[in-house]
């Protein structure tokens, strides 16, 4: 499971831009892949190539299926999650915010939206497909025509998607949106101390009911459900990469018993960690197996 908060976009040398694809090529399909809350101050744009990705973009949460697109602005705060056995596959793209302030400088004062994509979807679906194929099979040269395909991209969106962004929308920004990175980046921070409702409201100069109110009005979930679910995430990769004993684990990414994080953790994959571990380990064995007979 892939865990991000904050801009770490890792950009090709050659292009402005982050490509990457998921699906049942070069993931598990036993895995949970989920992307934590974060932002950024790039655009993305993710197309759903099969199955369906569950998605929470600010305060809305949608599922959005295979042929669609997932459209976040810049410093949106976003997760996207497919769990384990559920089929899905994305291409992902993030074009970088520098590239896109040096060729449309007014950027900060508009927004994309796209949530009636009509207009060229049919040559938005061609690209992204191709741009899978490039990831997947890379060549040499490749860059070249992937720079085209984004200067295209980027101008089919900005010359048919782009809105104003109204003064209610900057004063809300402004107010409520840097608190809620502040937020997230705090608990990825430090999500293996000791992070009581007490001690993180007191930390943003909040009372407690007045943090959990807003917490779940920004996030769409209680601020102890968020907290014991991103220390689950944490530990998930543990269990499957790891033989490292379930009670050590547990502390270590601060749950302060092995039983409510073992009784959380079945409650989310239907199992106890160390079933879990077995269970994902004998699937990669099947798919080694599977892979030897194809070839």
């Amino acid at each position: 499971m892939d865990t991000f908060i904050y801009e770490k976009v890792n950009l090709n040398n050659n292009l402005p831009a982050m490509i990457a694809y998921v699906g049942e090529e070069n993931i598990d399909k036993k895995k949970h892949y989920y992307i934590a809350p974060h932002w950024h101050r790039s655009i993305e744009m993710t197309l759903v190539t099969k199955g369906e990705i569950r998605v929470r973009i600010n305060d809305k949460s949608i599922t959005v299926k295979s042929g669609d697109f997932i459209f976040v602005n810049s410093g949106d705060v976003h997760e996207l999650e497919k769990y384990p056995n559920e089929t899905g596959g994305a291409v992902i793209l993030i074009l970088s915010y520098d590239f896109i302030k040096r060729i449309y400088p007014n950027i900060d004062n508009v927004q994309l939206d796209i949530n009636n994509l009509n207009y060229k979807k049919d040559r938005l679906l061609e690209i992204f497909l191709e741009m899978k194929d490039f990831y997947l099979n890379p060549m040499e040269l490749d860059y070249i025509k992937i720079n085209a395909y984004i200067h295209e991209i980027l101008y089919i969106l900005l010359s048919h998607y782009m809105i104003p962004k109204t003064e209610d929308y900057k004063k809300d920004y402004s107010k409520y949106k840097e608190r809620q990175k502040e937020i997230l980046t705090y608990i990825n921070d430090n999500y293996k101390e000791d992070l009581t409702l007490d001690n993180i409201s007191k930390h943003f100069y909040m009372s407690n009911e007045y943090f959990s109110r807003k917490f779940h009005q920004w996030f769409g979930i209680t601020y102890k459900l968020y907290l014991s679910n991103f220390r689950i995430y944490k530990a998930y990769e543990d269990i499957i990469n790891t033989d490292n004993n379930i009670q050590d684990i547990a502390i270590s990414h601060g749950f302060s018993n092995v039983k409510s994080f073992i009784s959380l953790f079945k409650q989310k994959y239907n199992m106890t960690p160390l079933k879990y571990r077995q269970y994902f380990k004998e699937s990669k064995s099947d798919n080694k197996v599977d892979k030897k007979q194809q070839q």
